[in-house]
């Protein structure tokens, strides 16, 4: 079906288009035929890979390119069981980041919401309630106040409704709709009063509406299929080891080169060099690294599960603990999304709502005059009160409820006998109740914007009665209500109508001459922990901003309240930002930390400024308007309350408590888990390198080759494999949110961390070359080249066992963070000692793994070597610590 303005059509065009007669609707077989015509009423999903496609992409690593062309060129050498070994751990890898990657899909998978599930319709001359995925364009639906809009729709007939458009418009006030206008083509979405869309929400009142858009033709579809069309990035961590495996098999490939040629410019046998390059690959590139980043990231995407939020992708963990930028929304993200009774004011003085307040008071009288002039109702559930209405008048009806006066009870006392209805034109709703007896006569109850009502009062109730309103009084009841709105409050004036014993015809004729009792101020009150959370975030070097489609006084009200913004801080609003180019945005969003009645294009725009200033941005969002930018961000944080599945499905993380402060605890659990990655990172490459430098070395000086390639197998995958991954659960270091963020182009190992590298390096490929000698001068009698490798495989392994605990921090000492505060470590140990005694002791194991029996000399000699290293490091760690302090 082509696109329609469909908002320049009066219904009867509308329906005469769609061929449907609005009475008796479509008939069953008709919805039938468009169903087939048109497809189901739900948006389009990503093209997810193959089980096929996602394994062999597991293989595109250029570590795991390295390792493959290694077990090849093994393979062709007859050394099956090197070649076999290699192929192995590799598919192992491939399995186990396949697995993870469908665990994070999953988790995903549990969170899609992506529409209402029923509705109601008319078809064949009634009523019925269909599943939303069954509706057609021609349909006609029912709605009612609490109804989700299940599609796009011209609206037939209105009655009074207001829908919440907030999560496709960011407009936190309900939309008074109008059937009957007809409006320009250009018309903008959040001007359309004669439509309703899919992901919205009826508030108050009902109508009906013909269905001119289903799935992906919806107003919600279009963002969603813009989502598809944005490329999905890289995260930091994935760039800079992507940059660093290439920088490392284009250094092990030269080196192989250089000392294959100085092998055979020495006459070594060609078959015996290109062994001798299959070890150096194997020496070089750490086997146990996608394995090891793959089960830490899948560690802390569970520890972040169970602290409440859901990631999609296992790679996006570390992003948000880079973050420098969190861009939030405000509804629903900083604040409670619930309108909330939070001052009052009376004449000469104002009174704190939240207690209770009886009857006869004035506090009470202005409370119960204002639950009664709502069409909003009152329920009790497990003790706590729920009001169903629109946002603004249950927050009246709740407030009373709160101070002990409950509207039922209210009702009970003082019917309703007639109304004047709300309307944008008029801007006040007056109901009409009984005073008591019906020889009391009725009162009338005036609600509305305080201009428009102050200016039909001529009298005040004070604390000594009903008095004149005087010039003095009439501005001290403007002074409070801007007062107010300077905070961001939403104000309402409530008054009474002179008594009558009597209704005339047209009850709005009393509109005038009113007594005012006094103002209530409401807002959507930020969550309680907001503050709290920005705060630390602002300890951690992070910035919050709020990016939000709501009033720019409301904004940075509630901006400041929450600490965003200082006291002397400005906002922008989207007109100001279609004025600025990309420069003077750039320049805005250094300092400016609240914007107001953005749109998405400018959301989009206000996170790409910062992304090309460097920043590591995080968005926040739950609405279908936050999507485009959630999928632009470095990482979208969605809320999974009520986020919309749009919002979902294009956020890297789900917060399953829609709460601010779990993206702080996220941020916590980022950083510890990009830590503890770079921990286990710089331990398995420091052992590479001590690898690569004792082969290289032997090569070099014509010695023995110590270390064969099945033993460097062995080292990389067992012994320094489990010991990473005790490092990859490694408790966060003490300050790590009083950190600045990591500048985004830092590497993953720095210039400290590589210097600290190649000293390692050098004490444990002196270590391991002397066990070598020493092996070999034990081993004289018999095979000393054999126990001589031997002797520098069992020193090479026990010595990263005891490595991999000093690799616990990088600044501190072990004994200063907790000897036994990972348990995990010492169980790494543990078993590592346990396969290596293994290993070396069980006559069937060691033909397999080329060693010899040492004996108890042998041992203590490995064990005196092993220790050296660490030994000497931790003075080297603490001098280095010092420096960079």
């Amino acid at each position: 079906m082509e696109r329609t303005d469909w908002h320049t059509l009066t219904p009867a065009e509308v329906t005469e288009r769609l061929q449907v007669d609005p009475g008796p609707g479509l008939t069953a077989a008709e919805a039938a035929q468009r169903l087939a015509r048109h497809g189901p009423n739900r948006l389009a999903e990503e093209k997810r890979r193959s089980m096929l496609a996602a394994f062999i992409d597991q293989f595109r690593d250029p570590l795991v390119l390295i390792l493959l062309a290694a077990a090849l060129l093994a393979l062709v050498l007859r050394e099956f069981l090197d070649g076999g070994a290699i192929l192995a751990i590799v598919i192992l890898n491939a399995v186990l980041g396949l697995v993870q990657e469908f665990k994070a899909d999953q988790a995903l998978q549990a969170l899609k919401e992506l529409s209402a599930p029923h509705c109601k319709v008319r078809r064949d001359g009634r009523v019925i309630e269909i599943d939303t995925r069954e509706l057609v364009p021609g349909d006609i639906v029912v709605l009612e106040a609490g109804d989700p809009v299940p599609a796009d729709l011209r609206l037939l007939r209105s009655a009074m409704l207001q829908i919440d458009e907030s999560l496709l418009t960011g407009e936190s006030v309900p939309v008074e709709k109008d059937a009957d206008k007809t409006l320009e083509a250009g018309a903008p979405l959040a001007d359309r009063v004669n439509m309703a869309f899919m992901s919205t929400a009826v508030t108050y009142g009902h109508g009906e509406g013909v269905v001119v858009g289903t799935g992906m033709r919806t107003e919600v579809g279009r963002i969603a299929d813009r989502l598809q069309e944005e490329p999905q990035e890289a995260t930091p961590l994935q760039k800079r080891l992507s940059h660093f495996a290439r920088v490392l098999g284009g250094a092990m490939l030269v080196l192989v080169i250089l000392l294959g040629a100085v092998g055979l410019w020495r006459g070594m046998p060609w078959l015996e060099v290109l062994m001798v390059a299959v070890s150096l690959a194997v020496a070089t590139i750490p086997e146990g690294l996608p394995a090891v980043t793959t089960i830490v990231l899948a560690l802390g995407m569970q520890r972040m599960a169970r602290r409440n939020a859901v990631i999609r992708r296992l790679s996006a963990v570390e992003t948000l603990g880079s973050a420098t930028f969190i861009c939030s929304d405000k509804t629903g993200t900083l604040t409670q999304n619930k309108m909330t009774v939070t001052r009052l004011w009376l004449p000469e003085e104002w009174v704190a709502p939240d207690q209770p307040h009886p009857l006869e008071s004035r506090a009470g009288l202005l409370l119960a005059a204002g639950a009664l002039c709502t069409d909003a109702s009152l329920s009790e559930e497990d003790g706590e009160y729920r009001s169903v209405g629109d946002p603004t008048e249950t927050a009246l009806v709740l407030g009373a409820a709160k101070a002990g006066l409950d509207k039922r009870d209210l009702e009970a006392r003082h019917p309703r006998v007639a109304e004047v209805p709300f309307s944008s034109t008029r801007k006040r709703m007056t109901t009409f109740h009984a005073l008591g007896d019906p020889d009391e006569g009725y009162t009338g109850i005036v609600k509305g914007g305080p201009d428009v009502v102050l200016a039909r009062c001529t009298r005040i109730r004070t604390a000594q009665g009903t008095e004149p309103m005087t010039p003095g009084r009439r501005r001290a009841v403007e002074e409070a209500n801007r007062e107010m709105a300077e905070q961001g409050i939403r104000v309402l004036a409530v008054a009474f109508t002179a008594p009558r014993t009597e209704l005339p015809e047209d009850p709005a004729a009393l509109e005038e001459n009113l007594e005012l009792i006094g103002l209530i101020g409401m807002t959507d009150p930020p969550r309680p922990e907001s503050a709290a959370a920005v705060r630390k975030a602002h300890e951690a070097g992070i910035r919050t901003m709020m990016i939000t489609g709501d009033h720019a006084t409301t904004a940075l009200a509630i901006a400041r309240q929450v600490h965003i913004a200082g006291a002397d801080d400005r906002v922008l609003s989207g007109p100001d930002l279609e004025e600025m180019d990309d420069a003077a945005l750039e320049k805005a969003v250094r300092t400016v930390p609240v914007y107001a009645r953005v749109s998405p294009d400018h959301k989009l725009r206000i996170v790409e400024a910062l992304r090309r200033q460097g920043h590591v941005v995080a968005m926040t969002g739950d609405g279908v308007n936050d999507a485009p930018a959630l999928k632009r961000a470095d990482i979208g944080v969605a809320m999974g309350v009520v986020g919309t599945g749009v919002a979902r499905g294009a956020a890297d993380m789900v917060l399953m408590d829609d709460n601010f402060a779990t993206i702080v605890a996220a941020v916590e659990e980022g950083r510890t888990i990009y830590a503890n990655i770079q921990k286990a990172t710089f331990f398995l490459l420091s052992a590479n390198v001590a690898e690569m430098a004792i082969m290289t070395v032997a090569m070099l000086a014509g010695w023995p080759v110590p270390l064969q390639p099945i033993h460097l197998l062995w080292v990389n995958l067992v012994t320094d494999s489990l010991p990473a991954i005790a490092l990859g659960v490694e408790p966060a270091e003490p300050g790590i949110m009083r950190q600045k963020p990591r500048d985004p182009r830092e590497p993953v190992l720095t210039s400290r961390l590589l210097t600290l590298m190649a000293i390692q390096a050098v004490f444990l490929g002196v270590a391991v070359l002397a066990a070598l000698f020493l092996g070999m001068r034990a081993g004289a009698a018999g095979n000393p080249v054999a126990t001589g490798s031997t002797y520098a495989f069992a020193t090479l392994a026990i010595g990263e066992l005891w490595w991999a605990h000093s690799c616990r921090s990088l600044t501190r000492a072990p004994w200063r963070i907790g000897f036994f505060r990972n348990r995990v470590a010492w169980l790494a140990t543990g078993v590592g000692l346990l396969l290596m005694v293994a290993v070396m002791s069980i006559p069937f194991l060691q033909p397999f793994f080329k060693v010899t029996p040492i004996g108890l000399q042998g041992w203590l000699t490995v064990l005196i070597l092993s220790l050296i290293p660490t030994a000497l490091m931790e003075p080297v760690k603490w001098v280095f610590a010092r420096r960079k302090k």
